[in-house]
């Protein structure tokens, strides 16, 4: 799944609204479904570019998905939002409905976000003294850019705390939830996941600007008709947030094991020239190696 051109219109989209700034009982129903093959080179590429996208903040789908449903709900409740065409609507809970919500814009700052939105959104501020914490239940959000659609269902808590005064921490969790992306244009390739249990960790340390993510979580994903399911653990270090950004790791551990046959593994980490080694191995047994530039896994 390409998700650059993607997330940057989610981002650009919410900086106009000043918000860029386990569970194997539940299972997908993958029945009568072809199972991805690790034999074959795409089924590396295949997981490995949707765990990747989810292992740091750097394009990662669903951390954009929420900065632009809460920047949507913050402006909404500040009466500072408009649709080109379609309708947003503020409930007596409080929660927004937007219904084919074309070219929005905060009226504050002017641009437009390049696409259309329809879905409920509800966000909730559970903060303490001690930490920042906010719950983003989102029902049937429907994101439709020029060359990609999205859709989504689930609940998103982000949780920041300074555990140590040289050290900020935040952590963005879905225990489950449904991502769909379709690609509208080329091959017209379609994808579907299903996270469970899913956390992405980042931790900021103020003194140096080294980063450090860490993510883990369940997958069940279909490919074009194809499914897998996984468990997946990674470590990303980084010197700096332009590094970050630009996703050039200072060192990586991405470690995926597939739930239907447990020998059945992909494991990437950092060459010495700064890219990604992709290691596939299919019942045990060492299938693929395979050398990319860390960008071509997003």
């Amino acid at each position: 799944m390409t998700n650059r051109l993607f997330t940057s219109f989610i981002c650009s989209g919410a900086l106009l609204l000043t918000a860029c700034g386990g569970g194997s009982d539940s299972q997908t129903s993958f029945n009568g479904k072809e199972k991805l093959d690790y034999n074959k080179p795409e089924t590396t590429e295949t997981i490995s570019e949707a765990v990747v996208n989810l292992s740091t903040e750097s394009d990662n789908i669903l951390f954009f998905i929420g900065m632009l449903t809460q920047g949507i709900y913050n402006s909404v409740n500040s009466a500072d939002f408009s649709c080109e065409t379609g309708t947003v609507k503020l409930n007596s809970n409080k929660s927004v409905t937007l219904d084919h919500c074309k070219n929005f814009k905060a009226s504050s700052q002017g641009s437009q976000f390049p696409g259309t939105v329809s879905g409920t959104i509800q966000s909730t501020d559970n903060s303490t003294s001690s930490l920042q914490k906010n719950d983003l239940n989102l029902s049937e959000i429907n994101i439709e850019l020029a060359e990609n659609s999205i859709v989504f269902n689930g609940k998103i808590t982000h949780i920041a705390t300074s555990p140590a005064n040289n050290l900020i921490s935040e952590s963005y969790e879905t225990d489950h939830s449904t991502l769909k992306f379709i690609e509208k244009y080329g091959d017209r390739n379609h994808y579907l996941y299903t996270l469970y249990n899913y956390q992405l960790l980042s931790n900021y340390y103020k003194s140096t600007g080294r980063i450090e993510d860490f993510a883990k979580g369940k997958m069940n994903g279909e490919s074009n008709g194809q499914v897998f399911s996984v468990n997946f653990a990674s470590n990303f270090n980084f010197t700096s947030a332009d590094d970050l950004y630009n996703f050039k790791p200072h060192s990586a551990n991405v470690e995926i094991t597939d739930l239907y046959n447990q020998k059945n593994t992909i494991s990437i980490r950092q060459t010495t020239d700064a890219k990604a080694l992709i290691n596939t191995y299919a019942d045990g047994k060492l299938v693929q190696t395979l050398v990319q530039e860390w960008d071509e896994l997003l």
